[in-house]
């Protein structure tokens, strides 16, 4: 094999001719073996990106990066992503059981109807136990109307389609509550917790978690405070999980992240070491 010529490698070369390769290297961002010496970490000119541009080209949106390198948000993120989905869940399940006792009354209403007395135009009326006779909407039949009624010993009373009535509204209106919630409140929040690009900051996460809470209706809260998705679901990872763990190497551990700062625990590299005694186990 041929000796290596004299003019190749940077040991036969000229101070300035090193530095200049070095250089080039470091604006490439190829490693040289090296220590840089020509451009800082923060450096950003005509030559290239500067280090801290080359670390958010790493990762795909501007929420993987605040997920990975900010473990503070990442914690609150996480936080307000598990509300707003334990929130979905007990809209879900409230609906459903409203939904189902709307079906209930609705059978009910129509088999008290069929049963009720009716005008000569068909409204369905009921008489109350003080005698008075009512039409299905609340409306008195005048002494002149309701003389040639008869009522059979089966009839509905007033009292008791009125409660039910009354139950059925209640319902509907719980219903309405619901809906206006999830399309006021909910969704928005989940288009703006999406928003990968332009991430919501750390002010706006803290009101979006007070505004999912405070505006709940009541018949939500009852399903929502039934239990936290982590105890009962912990190999279930929320939306925020998954995120921060598709954001890439140096993720922090969320769960930790969110007791130390909900804690003000302190970094545990910065405690004291237990030392055992040998033949001894810590209690």
């Amino acid at each position: 094999m041929s000796e290596k010529p004299e003019d190749i490698g940077l040991d036969n070369k000229s101070q300035a001719e090193r530095d200049r390769i070095d250089l080039n290297h470091e604006i490439s961002g190829e490693s040289t073996g090296r220590i840089q010496r020509f451009l800082s970490q923060n450096s950003h000119d005509i030559y290239g990106e500067s280090e801290k541009k080359k670390s958010e080209r790493a990762y795909r949106t501007m929420l993987d990066m605040l997920l990975a390198e900010d473990a503070q948000y990442a914690a609150l993120y996480c936080q307000v992503t598990e509300k707003l989905d334990r929130a979905y869940q007990a809209v879900d399940q409230a609906l459903i059981d409203i939904n189902q006792r709307l079906e209930a009354s609705d059978r009910k209403l129509q088999i008290l109807r069929e049963n009720a007395t009716e005008l000569e135009d068909g409204t369905k009326v009921f008489q109350s136990e003080n005698g008075s006779i009512y039409t299905e909407n609340g409306n008195r039949v005048s002494d002149q109307m309701a003389k040639n009624l008869e009522f059979s010993e089966n009839a509905p009373s007033w009292e008791e389609y009125k409660e039910e009535k009354q139950r059925h509204d209640v319902l509907l209106r719980q219903q309405n509550e619901i809906n206006t919630y999830q399309d006021e409140v909910l969704i928005p929040a989940r288009k703006r917790m999406d928003d990968k690009d332009n991430p919501p900051s750390m002010d706006e996460l803290k009101e979006i978690e007070k505004t999912i809470e405070t505006q709940m209706p009541d018949v939500v809260k009852t399903n929502y405070h039934k239990g936290d998705l982590r105890a009962e679901s912990p190999n279930n990872l929320s939306v925020a999980h998954i995120q921060i763990e598709e954001a890439g190497v140096g993720a922090p551990n969320i769960s930790a992240a969110f007791d130390a700062a909900r804690l003000d625990i302190p970094d545990i590299g910065s405690l004291p070491t237990l030392e055992v005694a040998p033949g001894r186990t810590p209690s």
